[in-house]
């Protein structure tokens, strides 16, 4: 199996996820290409590969957020059995209002599937898009924030820094469940 390495990308305008780049207070864009995978998922089956590739470290992190987003009235996952969590994956068909924990499908096209949240503290997107090209497939992992409040900006000066570190093994892990595609 070739390495793949994820590297930071601009958003392009034609994204559906950068339909209101003017009032962002952040943006990244995370890509990978694969050598490996022999076909091109769709957007939905990336969906799916992000929550199957959570370290236990960041799912530690998650249960965190969510105790401490609760305590503060903010919007929280419902599921919280795995078992729950794993049929509705399976069952994902990412259809405009689907959704996965807080992740609710906005939009959609062929090689988009926006997914997003707006809360009292901040507003979030993550868009999961791939590209078939020459020499392989690419998938990106696109995210906008706005921020608005002041409990938006504490919030975001922790996560920022842990969401950069942790999109980017994510995305590498994604590929591996991509290959082993069980679903």
């Amino acid at each position: 199996m070739t390495k793949s390495s994820v590297t930071e990308g601009e958003l392009e305008p034609n994204y559906l996820i950068s339909d209101d780049l003017q009032n962002l207070t952040y943006a990244d864009n995370f890509r990978l290409v694969s050598k490996n995978l022999t076909y091109s998922p769709e957007p939905k089956d990336l969906m799916i590969a992000f929550f199957k590739s959570f370290p236990k470290s960041f799912t530690f992190l998650l249960h965190m957020r969510e105790f401490i987003a609760k305590q503060l009235n903010l919007k929280t996952a419902p599921e919280t059995d795995k078992a729950e969590r794993l049929e509705r994956l399976h069952n994902f068909k990412g259809e405009i209002g689907d959704h996965i924990a807080i992740f609710k499908v906005l939009d959609k096209n062929k090689n988009e599937l926006l997914t997003g949240q707006k809360d009292t503290h901040l507003d979030f997107k993550l868009s999961f898009l791939v590209f078939e090209q020459n020499n392989g497939v690419r998938m990106e992992l696109a995210t906008t924030v706005i921020i608005n409040n002041a409990l938006g900006r504490a919030y975001f000066t922790i996560i920022k820094p842990i969401h950069k570190f942790y999109l980017k093994i994510i995305l590498r892990r994604m590929e591996k469940v991509l290959l082993a595609k069980n679903w």
